[in-house]
């Protein structure tokens, strides 16, 4: 899995491109993953697209990244 450091949205909100390496795919069940471990108490972050995720502090994309690297 590869992440990418972006911004989001008009108010430039700190936000990650997940994306696939170049010998792997991303299924529907691992982005779930992803989404189902934002719902709970220690995820944050949104999902925008389907490899969009945007935060309110960079502090969270942070921890987004610390779980999923």
């Amino acid at each position: 899995m590869k992440l990418t450091k972006c911004e989001v949205g008009m108010f430039k909100l700190p936000g990650i491109i997940v994306s696939a390496n170049e010998d792997e795919t991303l299924t529907p069940e691992q982005l779930q993953e992803i989404e189902d471990w934002c719902n709970t108490e220690q995820g944050t972050g949104k999902r925008m697209t389907d490899s969009l995720w945007s935060f309110r502090k960079e502090s969270q994309r942070d921890w987004f990244v610390l779980r999923w690297s």
